[in-house]
């Protein structure tokens, strides 16, 4: 989702004692509804990431924070058991893939997460659950059965 007013709400965090707290809070927001989605589905979490692995590959989500603190990008993984990605068209190469490289119905990048909005506004995280649910997870499965997704 695209902001104008974003850079100006990164501006006033900064100034804010109490962002650092407000942040961690935002980070165990979006690590436990993640966990939420994914432990179900038989992804486990070490650290920030969850992965699973089955005979045809091993498929991964990764949270990596931005290293000036404002935010993190939900990052996608799927690599086969001789270490490359996988072979499908619609794959976008790579090994590390963002939800808006993958998914054209994806305005912006949902998988990068403003903390200050996921505070203020939720559905900026439910969309980036949704999109995982929906759309990332049955592409893995397919491939963890070792039938790319038909497009």
């Amino acid at each position: 989702m695209e902001d104008p007013d974003l850079s100006a709400r990164k501006h006033l965090a900064g100034s804010d004692p109490a962002f650092p707290a407000r942040r961690e809070e935002a980070w165990g927001r979006i690590v436990a509804a993640l966990d939420a989605v994914l432990a179900p589905e038989g992804y486990a979490q070490s650290g920030t990431t969850w992965s699973r692995a089955s005979a045809v590959g091993k498929s991964a989500v990764h949270l990596q924070r931005d290293r000036y603190g404002w935010d993190v990008r939900i990052v996608l993984r799927f690599i086969t058991p001789q270490g490359e990605v996988p072979d499908h068209p619609d794959w976008p190469g790579g090994e590390d893939v963002t939800l808006a490289e993958f998914f054209e119905r994806a305005e912006g990048d949902p998988g990068t997460l403003a903390f200050v909005d996921v505070l203020e506004r939720p559905d900026y995280l439910d969309l980036a659950v949704e999109i995982l649910r929906e759309q990332v997870l049955p592409w893995f499965e397919a491939l963890h059965q070792g039938h790319p997704p038909r497009t």
